[in-house]
């Protein structure tokens, strides 16, 4: 991909390309993701995509990238040091905050939603790692604070936490697919992702 390319398009025609891909992406699996149907949706022909842009893949490395710089400006994971004066009340806000805003703000939802169709892309296993290290910072305060069991392995219950918490991404997410669900639904959903959560951690 030509990054000199790509930052040289109007940004009109840039963010139709970025918007095309993501609504794509985030629809289906990268397999059945359809470029053509991403380059008639930006209004680009396919000598002026293939100018900018290398292949399906970097396209998509590239929609994770841009969307989660947006993701930052809605919604930022604390720092780790925040939970350790009040760990399990920090936490319930940070978990009820997240359910909140991720599924009301657009970029925000297909980020979610491209990251559960597309694990093996290398913009979300880096993303995904970064929210690994995030949580195992996390639990590591817990621990220190007394508010997580010391006595289990650290790494046994940052894996632990991911999988769990990427459990109720993926339940959340088929909820709010088949049901629209919003408001009072969702936050009685978190309470009990929450709960769950906090059996298998808690001291």
């Amino acid at each position: 991909m030509s990054a000199s390319a790509f930052a040289r398009m109007p940004s009109a025609k840039r963010q139709a390309l970025i918007v095309a891909a993501a609504e794509e992406f985030a629809s289906r699996p990268f397999e059945q993701a359809s470029l053509n149907s991403i380059i008639s949706a930006a209004s680009m022909s396919k000598s002026s995509f293939y100018h900018v842009i290398d292949s399906k893949e970097s396209l998509l490395s590239l929609v994770v990238d841009e969307l989660r710089e947006l993701a930052r400006r809605e919604w930022t994971p604390p720092d780790p040091s925040n939970f350790a004066s009040d760990f399990w009340k920090t936490a319930a806000y940070v978990f009820d905050d997240a359910l909140r805003v991720w599924p009301q703000v657009r970029a925000l939802e297909l980020l979610w939603r491209i990251v559960h169709e597309n694990r093996a892309d290398p913009g979300v296993t880096r993303l995904e790692s970064s929210y690994q290290k995030w949580i195992s910072s996390v639990l590591e305060i817990g621990r220190e604070a007394g508010a997580i069991d010391a006595e289990c392995p650290a790494d046994l219950q940052a894996v632990a936490a991911a999988s769990m918490l990427g459990a109720f991404d993926e339940w959340t997410l088929q909820q709010t697919s088949r049901d629209s669900r919003t408001g009072d639904s969702i936050e009685a959903a978190a309470g009990q992702q929450f709960r769950l959560l906090k059996r298998l951690l808690e001291a």
